[in-house]
């Protein structure tokens, strides 16, 4: 069937003809004709089905066809990249007419939100956190709406918003129709459109028919540390004439990824929760408009990708979840189209495999592995360089810097200075003449004191001295009855003989062994004793010390 053949408004036809929509899809087949009757829709159907267009053409249809004021459309979605993805299509098809559509997401300001949305005559698109925050200030007003839309319900069930959207749909008083559209049906899905839809029109697409008739999924067994190697050379090995997107389930293997590939002339770049909103959707705007050949994304990011020409899908890890595999390969083979996926499999995915496989209901195709492609590629490669943050090197693990960008001349060991700033008058090592003038900030190192001269031996000695006859009044732990004859011991005065002296862990029954000192378990401050009681004339400060180290 043909966009020409439904009976659309003039204005909303012309806007699908511009945007090059010919023939209808499954879901748009099936769901259009009763959301253009006013019926309430229940769409079970996979990403890259066309469900977007499937929503927005009946509700637009109705808006145009009725005149309608005011905030007469809320559409929900979980992510904030869908949500972009969804204001973007519904832009095209309101292209001639006086009608606008409203983005709200979190990570924006809100004073540009309620400046878009004062005096709306239009859609909402929205995630539900931020839309309860400018519904209760009063900013965005519910009381309108007559079409409320969830497109991934499940996805939003499953991120906890099952209050916010319950809380959202008592608040749109004046609903006439609804429209829910998920991946799966799950029980909360259903317990969803059950209290809350009008006898909908239920519409089911197989997905396993889909995945296996429009993408091509291969397999391929690796070690972990072969994974990143191996996908460089699958890259460099096949000129692609779309574009790719390599998903990881850990956000700290995006950046390694993008050097890795960029290293060697990839053009590519990444996505994750750790950017800000701006330069997310910066990122996702470049990738769209061909600047990035290919994207790096964890599962946040893989139901809100939506690209026509995504060519190839690599998964570096498998999904922990195995509903979110389909929602990955599904960015590829949209509206039609052919695609294919490379999956990695290592030895920490075995267990995914197996529950993705059994979710298909089918083996994926394993790929045989060549030796060659193991180890990163050698040559000389012209380094990629995106202009974002993924242009700094990232730190590993051995403290090392990745090779492939000029980071200017290495500093010398003289250059280093506090905060990064050079202290006004200090002069740090010069390479040709190799001359080390005044630095300031070493003074502050152990062992320099005074301008970063050393101590005096005189005065070395008296702290080593010091410090040692502090240790046998410590350490020594005399026990008995204190003499009175005893004097001073830092005067060099009488003191009690060592068969006297007990140690803090001597056993009482061994004090007349004395004689036969076991020296692994006698005091080391004692040593030196019982070198004075045996008549020999006393040693010096320095033997005292070397003694003291064990030297």
């Amino acid at each position: 069937m043909k966009f020409e053949e439904l009976n659309l408004e003039p204005n909303l036809q012309k806007a699908i003809q511009e945007a090059g929509f010919i023939e209808l899809t499954p879901i748009q087949e099936k769901a259009i004709p009763p959301g253009m009757e006013g019926k309430d829709v229940t769409g079970l159907a996979q990403t890259g089905t066309g469900k977007t267009v499937a929503f927005l053409v009946p509700t637009i249809h109705s808006i145009l066809t009725r005149g309608l004021q005011g905030i007469s459309t809320l559409i929900l979605a979980p992510t904030r990249e869908l949500v972009i993805q969804i204001a973007e299509e519904a832009e095209k098809l309101l292209k001639h007419t006086d009608y606008r559509v409203v983005p709200i997401i979190g990570g924006t300001d809100y004073k540009t939100q309620n400046r878009d949305l004062n005096g709306l005559n239009g859609l909402i698109v929205a995630t539900p956190g931020r839309l309860i925050d400018l519904a209760r200030s009063g900013t965005a007003d519910l009381e309108k709406v007559e079409f409320f839309i969830l497109d991934e319900a499940d996805r939003m069930l499953d991120m906890g918003f099952i209050y916010d959207i319950r809380w959202l749909l008592h608040k749109c008083k004046n609903r006439k129709q609804t429209l829910l559209f998920s991946a799966t049906l799950s029980v909360e899905v259903m317990r969803l459109a059950y209290r809350f839809m009008n006898e909908p029109v239920e519409i089911q697409i197989n997905p396993d028919k889909l995945i296996t008739e429009r993408i091509d999924q291969k397999l391929v067994h690796l070690g972990r540390e072969e994974k990143l190697p191996y996908m460089v050379n699958s890259i460099l090995a096949e000129e692609l004439e779309g574009q790719g997107i390599i998903f990881t389930n850990f956000k700290a293997n995006i950046p390694k990824i993008v050097f890795s590939l960029r290293k060697y002339g990839i053009p590519i770049t990444g996505i994750s929760s750790d950017l800000d909103q701006k330069k997310r959707l910066r990122l996702m705007r470049d990738f769209k408009s061909g600047k990035f050949k290919f994207m790096v994304a964890t599962d946040v990011a893989s139901r809100g990708i939506d690209v026509e020409n995504i060519e190839v899908v690599f998964n570096f890890d498998l999904p922990q979840d195995t509903e979110n595999y389909v929602h990955r390969i599904g960015r590829t083979a949209r509206a039609g189209r052919v695609g294919k996926s490379i999956s990695f499999c290592s030895e920490s995915d075995y267990v995914e495999l197996e529950k993705i496989e059994k979710y298909l209901k089918q083996k994926i195709d394993v790929l045989p592995v060549h030796e060659e492609a193991l180890t990163f590629p050698a040559g000389e490669f012209q380094v990629f360089v995106g202009g974002d943050a993924f242009d700094n090197a990232p730190v590993e693990r051995n403290g090392n810097r990745n090779q492939g960008r000029d980071r200017g001349p290495k500093k010398q060991r003289g250059d280093f200075q506090r905060n990064g700033n050079q202290q006004r008058g200090e002069k740090t090592w010069n390479k040709e003449s190799g001359d080390r003038k005044k630095d300031f900030n070493r003074d502050s190192r152990p062992g320099k004191q005074n301008g970063g001269h050393k101590k005096r031996p005189e005065a070395a000695i008296q702290e080593a001295q010091e410090f040692l006859q502090k240790a046998d009044n410590v350490f020594g732990a005399n026990k008995g009855p204190k003499d009175k004859n005893q004097k001073n011991h830092k005067k060099g005065k009488q003191q009690r003989p060592d068969s006297q002296r007990q140690n803090s862990y001597q056993n009482p029954k061994q004090e007349n062994r004395n004689q036969k000192y076991d020296k692994s378990k006698r005091n080391l401050f004692d040593i030196n004793d019982s070198k004075r009681s045996s008549g020999k004339k006393k040693e010096s400060i320095w033997v005292r010390i070397k003694s003291f180290f064990g030297a």
